[in-house]
Protein backbone atom coordinates (compact mmCIF):
# COMPACT_ATOMS: atom_id res chain seq x y z
CA UNK A 1 0.00 0.00 0.00
CA UNK A 2 1.49 3.38 -0.50
CA UNK A 3 2.21 5.04 2.35
CA UNK A 4 1.11 8.54 1.17
CA UNK A 5 -2.18 6.92 0.62
CA UNK A 6 -2.92 5.57 3.75
CA UNK A 7 -0.88 7.98 6.45
CA UNK A 8 -3.97 10.68 5.75
CA UNK A 9 -6.92 7.90 6.37
CA UNK A 10 -8.86 8.87 9.71
CA UNK A 11 -10.99 6.94 12.15
CA UNK A 12 -14.11 8.20 12.30
CA UNK A 13 -14.40 7.93 16.14
CA UNK A 14 -11.19 9.55 16.90
CA UNK A 15 -11.35 11.44 20.22
CA UNK A 16 -7.55 13.08 20.29
CA UNK A 17 -8.44 17.22 20.11
CA UNK A 18 -6.52 19.22 17.49
CA UNK A 19 -6.80 22.69 17.09
CA UNK A 20 -8.89 24.07 14.24
CA UNK A 21 -6.86 25.77 11.89
CA UNK A 22 -7.64 29.47 11.14
CA UNK A 23 -8.74 29.99 7.88
CA UNK A 24 -6.58 32.34 5.84
CA UNK A 25 -7.71 34.21 2.35
CA UNK A 26 -6.33 34.46 -0.82
CA UNK A 27 -5.70 38.10 -0.24
CA UNK A 28 -3.76 37.86 2.54
CA UNK A 29 -1.42 35.06 1.01
CA UNK A 30 -1.04 37.84 -2.08
CA UNK A 31 -0.31 40.26 0.67
CA UNK A 32 2.36 38.20 1.91
CA UNK A 33 3.97 36.92 -1.64
CA UNK A 34 4.85 40.11 -2.99
CA UNK A 35 6.49 43.05 -1.29
CA UNK A 36 4.03 45.56 -0.13
CA UNK A 37 4.78 49.81 0.05
CA UNK A 38 6.74 50.67 3.47
CA UNK A 39 4.66 52.35 6.01
CA UNK A 40 4.85 55.58 6.64
CA UNK A 41 6.17 54.81 10.08
CA UNK A 42 8.70 53.00 8.12
CA UNK A 43 9.35 55.29 6.17
CA UNK A 44 9.80 58.44 8.75
CA UNK A 45 12.03 56.16 10.48
CA UNK A 46 14.60 55.38 7.69
CA UNK A 47 14.52 59.01 6.78
CA UNK A 48 15.53 59.72 10.06
CA UNK A 49 17.99 57.22 10.55
CA UNK A 50 19.73 58.63 7.41
CA UNK A 51 19.50 62.41 8.48
CA UNK A 52 21.11 61.90 11.52
CA UNK A 53 24.02 60.50 9.60
CA UNK A 54 23.58 63.09 6.83
CA UNK A 55 24.04 65.67 10.45
CA UNK A 56 27.44 63.61 11.38
CA UNK A 57 28.55 63.55 7.43
CA UNK A 58 28.22 67.43 7.49
CA UNK A 59 29.91 67.62 10.76
CA UNK A 60 33.41 66.19 9.67
CA UNK A 61 34.98 69.13 7.75
CA UNK A 62 34.27 71.64 10.36
CA UNK A 63 35.29 69.44 13.48
CA UNK A 64 38.40 68.07 11.06
CA UNK A 65 39.56 72.01 10.57
CA UNK A 66 39.04 72.84 13.80
CA UNK A 67 40.90 69.97 15.18
CA UNK A 68 43.73 70.78 13.40
CA UNK A 69 43.93 74.00 16.00
CA UNK A 70 42.63 72.82 18.60
CA UNK A 71 41.31 69.36 19.55
CA UNK A 72 39.63 70.04 22.51
CA UNK A 73 37.80 72.78 21.41
CA UNK A 74 36.12 70.58 18.58
CA UNK A 75 35.75 67.73 20.72
CA UNK A 76 33.74 70.32 23.08
CA UNK A 77 31.68 71.42 19.94
CA UNK A 78 31.06 68.43 18.71
CA UNK A 79 29.91 67.07 21.54
CA UNK A 80 27.27 69.72 22.15
CA UNK A 81 26.09 69.36 18.63
CA UNK A 82 25.81 65.84 19.50
CA UNK A 83 24.12 66.35 22.81
CA UNK A 84 21.50 68.86 20.71
CA UNK A 85 20.42 66.65 18.34
CA UNK A 86 20.15 63.91 21.27
CA UNK A 87 17.70 66.32 22.89
CA UNK A 88 16.07 66.74 19.60
CA UNK A 89 15.00 63.14 19.08
CA UNK A 90 14.29 62.34 22.92
CA UNK A 91 11.25 65.19 22.69
CA UNK A 92 10.38 63.89 18.32
CA UNK A 93 10.47 60.06 18.35
CA UNK A 94 7.61 58.68 20.19
CA UNK A 95 8.85 56.65 22.76
CA UNK A 96 6.92 53.10 21.56
CA UNK A 97 9.32 53.80 18.29
CA UNK A 98 12.37 54.16 19.54
CA UNK A 99 14.22 50.98 19.32
CA UNK A 100 12.70 50.75 15.58
CA UNK A 101 14.36 53.73 15.09
CA UNK A 102 17.98 52.95 16.55
CA UNK A 103 18.32 50.06 14.46
CA UNK A 104 17.27 52.16 11.27
CA UNK A 105 20.17 54.87 12.55
CA UNK A 106 22.63 52.02 13.36
CA UNK A 107 21.92 51.11 9.95
CA UNK A 108 22.48 54.27 8.35
CA UNK A 109 25.77 55.14 10.60
CA UNK A 110 27.40 51.83 9.90
CA UNK A 111 26.80 52.56 6.03
CA UNK A 112 28.64 56.36 6.71
CA UNK A 113 31.19 54.14 8.36
CA UNK A 114 31.86 52.31 5.43
CA UNK A 115 31.78 55.66 3.12
CA UNK A 116 34.22 57.08 4.44
CA UNK A 117 36.35 54.14 5.17
CA UNK A 118 36.22 53.97 1.12
CA UNK A 119 36.86 57.32 0.79
CA UNK A 120 39.99 57.00 2.13
CA UNK A 121 42.68 57.21 -1.14
CA UNK A 122 46.30 56.30 -0.69
CA UNK A 123 47.53 59.39 -0.08
CA UNK A 124 44.43 60.48 2.03
CA UNK A 125 46.01 62.06 5.61
CA UNK A 126 45.22 59.97 8.40
CA UNK A 127 44.54 62.51 10.85
CA UNK A 128 41.43 63.85 9.08
CA UNK A 129 40.35 60.14 8.50
CA UNK A 130 40.39 59.79 11.71
CA UNK A 131 39.02 62.58 12.75
CA UNK A 132 36.01 62.11 10.68
CA UNK A 133 35.36 58.30 11.94
CA UNK A 134 35.64 59.49 15.07
CA UNK A 135 32.46 62.28 14.27
CA UNK A 136 30.62 59.28 12.68
CA UNK A 137 30.99 57.27 16.33
CA UNK A 138 30.13 60.14 18.73
CA UNK A 139 27.06 60.82 16.70
CA UNK A 140 25.92 57.25 18.01
CA UNK A 141 25.13 58.81 21.61
CA UNK A 142 22.89 60.92 19.89
CA UNK A 143 20.40 57.42 20.39
CA UNK A 144 21.06 57.49 23.84
CA UNK A 145 17.63 58.32 25.55
CA UNK A 146 15.77 57.03 28.00
CA UNK A 147 13.19 55.35 25.74
CA UNK A 148 15.62 53.09 24.66
CA UNK A 149 15.06 49.24 25.91
CA UNK A 150 17.15 46.70 24.09
CA UNK A 151 20.32 46.53 23.54
CA UNK A 152 22.68 43.50 22.22
CA UNK A 153 26.29 44.53 22.13
CA UNK A 154 26.89 41.85 19.58
CA UNK A 155 24.24 43.40 16.93
CA UNK A 156 26.27 46.88 17.18
CA UNK A 157 28.70 47.44 14.68
CA UNK A 158 32.45 46.71 16.43
CA UNK A 159 33.22 50.51 16.05
CA UNK A 160 30.42 51.76 18.25
CA UNK A 161 30.67 49.09 20.91
CA UNK A 162 33.14 51.22 22.90
CA UNK A 163 30.37 54.46 23.21
CA UNK A 164 28.16 51.72 23.95
CA UNK A 165 30.33 50.30 27.02
CA UNK A 166 31.26 54.26 28.03
CA UNK A 167 27.89 55.31 28.22
CA UNK A 168 25.38 52.70 29.02
CA UNK A 169 24.17 54.53 32.31
CA UNK A 170 22.51 56.80 29.95
CA UNK A 171 19.88 54.61 29.06
CA UNK A 172 18.03 54.26 31.76
CA UNK A 173 14.86 52.66 30.22
CA UNK A 174 16.77 49.35 29.73
CA UNK A 175 14.85 46.46 30.02
CA UNK A 176 16.69 44.10 27.99
CA UNK A 177 20.79 44.32 28.15
CA UNK A 178 23.16 41.51 26.59
CA UNK A 179 26.64 42.75 27.14
CA UNK A 180 28.28 39.42 24.89
CA UNK A 181 31.79 38.08 25.96
CA UNK A 182 32.98 41.28 26.66
CA UNK A 183 37.03 40.74 27.18
CA UNK A 184 36.58 36.98 26.95
CA UNK A 185 37.44 36.66 30.90
CA UNK A 186 40.95 37.89 29.39
CA UNK A 187 40.67 41.52 31.26
CA UNK A 188 37.44 40.97 33.67
CA UNK A 189 38.99 43.45 35.68
CA UNK A 190 39.43 46.57 33.62
CA UNK A 191 35.69 45.70 32.78
CA UNK A 192 34.16 45.35 36.18
CA UNK A 193 34.47 49.32 36.85
CA UNK A 194 32.73 50.52 33.59
CA UNK A 195 30.23 47.71 33.62
CA UNK A 196 29.23 48.64 37.38
CA UNK A 197 28.95 52.45 36.24
CA UNK A 198 26.09 51.65 33.83
CA UNK A 199 23.97 49.08 35.26
CA UNK A 200 24.18 51.72 38.30
CA UNK A 201 21.23 53.33 36.43
CA UNK A 202 19.59 50.98 34.82
CA UNK A 203 16.86 50.42 36.92
CA UNK A 204 14.28 48.71 34.76
CA UNK A 205 16.50 45.84 34.04
CA UNK A 206 14.93 42.72 33.92
CA UNK A 207 17.48 40.81 31.41
CA UNK A 208 20.80 40.51 31.59
CA UNK A 209 23.85 38.48 29.80
CA UNK A 210 27.30 38.97 31.67
CA UNK A 211 29.38 36.03 29.69
CA UNK A 212 33.05 35.85 31.09
CA UNK A 213 33.46 39.03 33.16
CA UNK A 214 30.87 38.92 35.69
CA UNK A 215 32.34 39.36 39.49
CA UNK A 216 30.88 39.31 42.77
CA UNK A 217 31.56 43.70 42.73
CA UNK A 218 29.16 43.48 39.54
CA UNK A 219 26.11 41.14 41.18
CA UNK A 220 26.26 43.34 44.50
CA UNK A 221 25.78 46.39 41.83
CA UNK A 222 22.96 44.40 40.53
CA UNK A 223 21.45 42.84 44.01
CA UNK A 224 21.33 47.13 45.00
CA UNK A 225 20.18 48.74 41.46
CA UNK A 226 18.16 46.19 39.34
CA UNK A 227 15.51 44.87 41.53
CA UNK A 228 13.39 43.67 38.43
CA UNK A 229 15.96 41.23 37.33
CA UNK A 230 13.97 38.23 35.88
CA UNK A 231 17.02 36.40 33.91
CA UNK A 232 20.61 36.47 34.56
CA UNK A 233 23.43 34.48 32.51
CA UNK A 234 26.68 34.77 34.29
CA UNK A 235 27.84 32.00 32.25
CA UNK A 236 31.87 30.89 31.59
CA UNK A 237 32.87 33.70 34.17
CA UNK A 238 35.68 32.44 36.32
CA UNK A 239 34.83 35.00 38.80
CA UNK A 240 31.13 33.38 39.93
CA UNK A 241 32.32 30.81 42.59
CA UNK A 242 29.71 29.39 46.01
CA UNK A 243 29.88 32.44 47.60
CA UNK A 244 28.55 34.62 44.50
CA UNK A 245 25.70 32.71 45.47
CA UNK A 246 24.82 34.39 48.70
CA UNK A 247 24.50 37.41 46.64
CA UNK A 248 22.54 36.06 43.98
CA UNK A 249 20.36 35.24 46.40
CA UNK A 250 18.94 38.00 47.35
CA UNK A 251 17.59 39.14 44.04
CA UNK A 252 14.25 38.37 44.75
CA UNK A 253 12.26 38.65 41.12
CA UNK A 254 14.73 35.95 39.73
CA UNK A 255 13.36 33.73 37.83
CA UNK A 256 16.37 32.42 35.49
CA UNK A 257 20.18 31.92 36.28
CA UNK A 258 22.49 30.58 33.99
CA UNK A 259 25.67 29.30 35.71
CA UNK A 260 27.21 27.16 33.06
CA UNK A 261 31.14 26.70 32.82
CA UNK A 262 31.58 28.80 36.36
CA UNK A 263 33.20 27.76 39.59
CA UNK A 264 29.50 27.30 41.33
CA UNK A 265 29.63 23.69 42.76
CA UNK A 266 26.99 21.79 43.78
CA UNK A 267 27.66 22.96 47.16
CA UNK A 268 26.20 26.07 45.60
CA UNK A 269 23.43 24.91 43.48
CA UNK A 270 21.83 23.78 46.92
CA UNK A 271 21.83 26.67 48.43
CA UNK A 272 20.59 28.68 45.13
CA UNK A 273 17.66 26.28 45.20
CA UNK A 274 17.10 26.42 48.81
CA UNK A 275 16.86 30.18 49.28
CA UNK A 276 15.80 31.50 45.94
CA UNK A 277 12.32 30.05 46.41
CA UNK A 278 10.62 31.52 43.04
CA UNK A 279 14.08 29.78 40.45
CA UNK A 280 12.09 28.23 37.53
CA UNK A 281 15.52 27.09 35.36
CA UNK A 282 19.24 27.10 36.38
CA UNK A 283 20.65 26.13 33.15
CA UNK A 284 22.72 22.83 32.59
CA UNK A 285 23.60 21.52 35.96
CA UNK A 286 25.17 17.82 35.43
CA UNK A 287 25.31 17.48 39.39
CA UNK A 288 21.67 18.19 39.72
CA UNK A 289 21.30 14.50 40.85
CA UNK A 290 23.52 15.33 43.93
CA UNK A 291 21.64 18.27 44.05
CA UNK A 292 18.28 17.12 44.72
CA UNK A 293 19.11 14.15 47.04
CA UNK A 294 20.91 16.45 49.54
CA UNK A 295 17.73 18.70 49.49
CA UNK A 296 15.76 15.88 49.72
CA UNK A 297 17.58 14.34 52.91
CA UNK A 298 18.47 17.62 54.30
CA UNK A 299 15.64 19.92 53.58
CA UNK A 300 12.51 18.43 53.61
CA UNK A 301 10.52 21.43 54.28
CA UNK A 302 11.95 23.62 51.10
CA UNK A 303 10.17 20.96 48.81
CA UNK A 304 8.35 20.87 46.00
CA UNK A 305 10.72 23.24 44.37
CA UNK A 306 9.19 25.73 41.81
CA UNK A 307 12.14 24.35 38.89
CA UNK A 308 10.13 24.40 35.18
CA UNK A 309 13.33 23.66 33.04
CA UNK A 310 15.56 20.92 33.99
CA UNK A 311 18.71 20.46 31.89
CA UNK A 312 21.44 17.86 33.26
CA UNK A 313 24.07 15.21 30.91
CA UNK A 314 24.68 12.68 33.22
CA UNK A 315 21.37 12.54 35.57
CA UNK A 316 20.87 8.96 36.76
CA UNK A 317 17.69 6.62 37.57
CA UNK A 318 17.20 7.81 40.83
CA UNK A 319 17.95 11.49 39.88
CA UNK A 320 15.34 11.61 37.34
CA UNK A 321 12.86 10.11 40.10
CA UNK A 322 14.36 12.45 42.42
CA UNK A 323 13.65 15.15 39.98
CA UNK A 324 9.85 14.07 39.55
CA UNK A 325 9.29 14.29 43.35
CA UNK A 326 11.04 17.15 43.86
CA UNK A 327 10.11 19.34 40.92
CA UNK A 328 6.62 18.50 39.94
CA UNK A 329 6.39 21.53 37.53
CA UNK A 330 9.03 20.57 35.58
CA UNK A 331 7.32 21.33 31.82
CA UNK A 332 10.83 21.48 29.91
CA UNK A 333 13.46 17.97 30.52
CA UNK A 334 16.34 17.45 28.49
CA UNK A 335 17.82 14.50 29.46
CA UNK A 336 21.40 12.28 28.55
CA UNK A 337 20.19 9.04 28.24
CA UNK A 338 23.04 6.13 29.63
CA UNK A 339 21.52 2.45 29.67
CA UNK A 340 23.33 1.49 32.86
CA UNK A 341 22.03 4.29 34.58
CA UNK A 342 18.74 5.26 33.55
CA UNK A 343 15.44 4.60 32.29
CA UNK A 344 13.60 6.75 30.11
CA UNK A 345 10.11 5.82 31.19
CA UNK A 346 10.45 7.56 34.84
CA UNK A 347 9.47 10.55 32.47
CA UNK A 348 6.08 9.60 32.26
CA UNK A 349 5.40 11.12 36.28
CA UNK A 350 5.94 14.68 35.05
CA UNK A 351 1.98 15.81 34.56
CA UNK A 352 3.15 19.67 32.91
CA UNK A 353 6.03 18.24 30.19
CA UNK A 354 5.45 19.69 27.27
CA UNK A 355 8.86 20.31 25.73
CA UNK A 356 11.06 17.29 26.00
CA UNK A 357 14.95 17.01 24.38
CA UNK A 358 15.96 13.15 24.53
CA UNK A 359 20.07 12.73 24.25
CA UNK A 360 21.84 9.68 23.25
CA UNK A 361 19.14 6.78 23.11
CA UNK A 362 17.13 4.26 21.20
CA UNK A 363 13.66 5.05 20.27
CA UNK A 364 12.93 1.34 20.65
CA UNK A 365 15.57 -0.43 23.17
CA UNK A 366 15.26 2.80 25.30
CA UNK A 367 11.46 2.96 25.67
CA UNK A 368 11.21 6.59 23.88
CA UNK A 369 8.35 4.72 21.82
CA UNK A 370 6.45 4.01 25.59
CA UNK A 371 7.51 7.23 26.70
CA UNK A 372 4.90 9.17 24.06
CA UNK A 373 2.55 6.67 24.17
CA UNK A 374 2.14 8.23 27.42
CA UNK A 375 3.29 12.07 27.17
CA UNK A 376 2.86 12.56 23.20
CA UNK A 377 -0.74 14.52 23.72
CA UNK A 378 0.85 17.01 25.86
CA UNK A 379 4.60 17.67 23.62
CA UNK A 380 4.55 20.85 21.45
CA UNK A 381 8.15 20.45 21.41
CA UNK A 382 10.24 17.33 20.62
CA UNK A 383 14.42 17.24 20.04
CA UNK A 384 15.80 13.78 19.09
CA UNK A 385 19.39 13.66 19.00
CA UNK A 386 22.16 11.15 18.41
CA UNK A 387 19.01 9.02 18.72
CA UNK A 388 18.94 5.55 17.38
CA UNK A 389 16.28 2.86 15.59
CA UNK A 390 14.53 5.54 13.75
CA UNK A 391 12.67 4.45 11.26
CA UNK A 392 9.86 5.03 8.97
CA UNK A 393 7.55 3.40 11.83
CA UNK A 394 8.95 5.44 14.77
CA UNK A 395 7.93 8.77 12.24
CA UNK A 396 4.22 7.36 12.15
CA UNK A 397 4.65 6.45 16.11
CA UNK A 398 5.19 10.07 16.73
CA UNK A 399 3.14 11.86 14.22
CA UNK A 400 -0.07 9.93 16.03
CA UNK A 401 1.17 9.85 19.95
CA UNK A 402 2.29 13.23 19.32
CA UNK A 403 -0.51 15.45 17.55
CA UNK A 404 -0.17 19.02 18.71
CA UNK A 405 4.09 18.89 17.99
CA UNK A 406 4.39 22.44 16.97
CA UNK A 407 8.19 21.78 16.53
CA UNK A 408 10.07 18.86 15.79
CA UNK A 409 13.86 17.99 15.56
CA UNK A 410 16.37 15.58 14.32
CA UNK A 411 20.18 16.38 14.94
CA UNK A 412 22.85 13.41 14.01
CA UNK A 413 20.53 10.71 14.28
CA UNK A 414 20.93 7.52 12.58
CA UNK A 415 17.69 6.68 10.27
CA UNK A 416 17.15 2.76 9.41
CA UNK A 417 15.06 0.91 6.64
CA UNK A 418 12.29 -0.11 8.42
CA UNK A 419 11.89 -3.95 8.16
CA UNK A 420 8.18 -4.18 8.76
CA UNK A 421 5.69 -1.82 7.63
CA UNK A 422 3.21 -0.04 10.10
CA UNK A 423 0.39 -1.74 8.95
CA UNK A 424 -2.86 0.30 11.00
CA UNK A 425 -4.64 3.15 9.68
CA UNK A 426 -3.30 6.49 10.95
CA UNK A 427 -5.87 7.74 12.89
CA UNK A 428 -5.04 11.07 13.54
CA UNK A 429 -4.03 13.15 10.22
CA UNK A 430 0.27 13.12 10.71
CA UNK A 431 2.04 16.73 11.74
CA UNK A 432 -1.22 18.58 11.15
CA UNK A 433 0.33 20.85 13.69
CA UNK A 434 4.03 21.27 13.20
CA UNK A 435 5.44 24.81 12.42
CA UNK A 436 9.12 24.03 12.71
CA UNK A 437 11.07 21.30 11.21
CA UNK A 438 14.64 20.62 11.66
CA UNK A 439 16.54 18.05 9.60
CA UNK A 440 20.04 17.62 10.62
CA UNK A 441 20.56 13.84 9.99
CA UNK A 442 20.49 11.14 6.72
CA UNK A 443 16.91 10.17 5.87
CA UNK A 444 15.60 8.02 3.13
CA UNK A 445 13.11 9.68 0.28
CA UNK A 446 10.70 7.53 1.68
CA UNK A 447 10.84 9.08 5.05
CA UNK A 448 11.26 12.72 3.96
CA UNK A 449 8.42 12.00 1.75
CA UNK A 450 6.52 10.81 4.73
CA UNK A 451 7.68 14.14 6.90
CA UNK A 452 7.21 16.94 4.48
CA UNK A 453 3.96 15.97 2.29
CA UNK A 454 2.20 15.51 5.93
CA UNK A 455 3.45 18.86 7.49
CA UNK A 456 0.91 20.98 5.52
CA UNK A 457 1.33 23.80 8.37
CA UNK A 458 4.81 23.92 8.53
CA UNK A 459 6.42 27.69 8.03
CA UNK A 460 10.07 26.48 8.95
CA UNK A 461 12.23 24.10 7.40
CA UNK A 462 15.77 23.05 7.72
CA UNK A 463 17.86 20.60 6.07
CA UNK A 464 21.37 19.14 6.95
CA UNK A 465 24.16 18.36 4.91
CA UNK A 466 23.40 14.63 4.98
CA UNK A 467 20.33 15.43 3.15
CA UNK A 468 20.78 15.13 -0.71
CA UNK A 469 17.70 16.72 -2.50
CA UNK A 470 16.75 16.37 -5.67
CA UNK A 471 15.18 17.95 -8.68
CA UNK A 472 12.19 15.33 -8.95
CA UNK A 473 11.68 14.98 -5.40
CA UNK A 474 10.82 18.81 -4.67
CA UNK A 475 9.07 18.11 -7.98
CA UNK A 476 6.84 15.04 -6.25
CA UNK A 477 6.71 16.71 -2.87
CA UNK A 478 5.42 19.86 -3.94
CA UNK A 479 2.96 18.66 -5.97
CA UNK A 480 1.40 16.48 -3.29
CA UNK A 481 1.59 19.15 -0.34
CA UNK A 482 2.82 22.66 -2.02
CA UNK A 483 4.02 24.23 1.31
CA UNK A 484 1.49 27.60 1.17
CA UNK A 485 2.45 28.33 4.78
CA UNK A 486 6.37 27.98 4.51
CA UNK A 487 8.22 31.29 5.76
CA UNK A 488 11.61 30.26 5.87
CA UNK A 489 13.71 27.82 3.98
CA UNK A 490 17.05 26.67 4.76
CA UNK A 491 18.82 23.41 2.75
CA UNK A 492 22.10 23.73 3.89
CA UNK A 493 23.94 21.92 0.95
CA UNK A 494 23.05 20.12 -2.02
CA UNK A 495 25.05 18.56 -5.21
CA UNK A 496 22.28 18.29 -7.35
CA UNK A 497 19.32 21.15 -6.83
CA UNK A 498 19.05 23.32 -9.98
CA UNK A 499 17.60 26.30 -10.94
CA UNK A 500 14.54 24.33 -12.22
CA UNK A 501 14.20 23.40 -8.16
CA UNK A 502 14.07 27.15 -7.01
CA UNK A 503 11.35 27.92 -9.23
CA UNK A 504 9.42 25.16 -8.25
CA UNK A 505 9.63 26.49 -4.58
CA UNK A 506 8.77 30.17 -5.34
CA UNK A 507 5.94 29.47 -7.44
CA UNK A 508 4.75 26.56 -5.14
CA UNK A 509 5.59 28.22 -1.72
CA UNK A 510 3.33 31.50 -1.52
CA UNK A 511 4.02 32.47 1.86
CA UNK A 512 8.11 31.96 1.39
CA UNK A 513 10.23 34.78 2.88
CA UNK A 514 13.40 33.23 3.35
CA UNK A 515 15.16 31.47 1.08
CA UNK A 516 19.05 30.92 2.07
CA UNK A 517 22.28 28.80 1.51
CA UNK A 518 21.90 29.15 -2.22
CA UNK A 519 25.59 29.40 -1.99
CA UNK A 520 25.67 25.87 -0.38
CA UNK A 521 24.25 24.35 -3.55
CA UNK A 522 27.21 23.68 -6.00
CA UNK A 523 25.15 22.79 -8.99
CA UNK A 524 23.93 26.06 -8.84
CA UNK A 525 26.18 28.69 -10.50
CA UNK A 526 27.20 32.37 -9.58
CA UNK A 527 25.52 33.59 -12.76
CA UNK A 528 21.97 31.13 -11.94
CA UNK A 529 22.23 33.09 -7.94
CA UNK A 530 21.90 36.43 -10.06
CA UNK A 531 19.09 35.26 -11.99
CA UNK A 532 17.12 34.24 -9.13
CA UNK A 533 17.82 37.07 -7.86
CA UNK A 534 16.52 39.40 -10.17
CA UNK A 535 13.64 37.10 -10.86
CA UNK A 536 12.37 37.64 -7.56
CA UNK A 537 13.15 41.27 -8.27
CA UNK A 538 11.14 41.92 -11.26
CA UNK A 539 8.31 39.76 -9.86
CA UNK A 540 8.42 41.87 -6.63
CA UNK A 541 8.72 38.53 -4.42
CA UNK A 542 8.65 39.30 -0.61
CA UNK A 543 11.78 36.71 -0.61
CA UNK A 544 15.14 37.40 0.87
CA UNK A 545 18.03 35.47 -0.37
CA UNK A 546 20.89 37.33 1.27
CA UNK A 547 24.11 34.99 2.21
CA UNK A 548 24.47 36.16 5.72
CA UNK A 549 22.02 35.68 8.22
CA UNK A 550 21.37 35.76 11.92
CA UNK A 551 20.45 32.40 13.32
CA UNK A 552 19.56 33.15 17.13
CA UNK A 553 16.56 35.41 16.20
CA UNK A 554 14.50 34.00 19.15
CA UNK A 555 15.47 35.18 22.99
Amino acid sequence: MNILLYSIQVTPNVHCIVPKQKSTSIHSFAMSRYKQPESLESLALSELGHWLALQAENLMAPTTLLTQHSPSEAQKVLSHKVESIRIYLDFHVPWTLQDKFVDRALKSLSELLEKTKKSMGFRGSMSTFVSQMNVVVKMTEALFTKNFTYVSIDAIPKMMRSVFYSKMHMLTGLVYLNLGSLSGGWKTADMETSIIQCLKELHLLKYLFINYDCTDNILKCIVDNCKLIMKLDVSCSKCVTNESIVIICKLRSLRSIQLYHTFVTWEGFVNLLVNSKNLEDIGRCDEIGTVLEFISFNCPEDIPLKLRVFVSRYAKYKHLKLAIELCPYIRNMTVFHNTLQSDLMVLIGLKDLCELKLLSCDFYADQVKQVLEVKGCNLSYLHLEHVDQLDLNALMYISQMCPLLETLTFYNCSLIQHTSLYTKKLEILPFRNLKKLTCVSAFTDEQLLFLLTNCVNVTFIQTGTAIQFTDQFIEKLLDINPLIYLKELRIMQSDFLTIAAIEKIIQSCISLEILVELESWSSISETDREYIRNYIKINNFNIDTSPIRRYDYEL
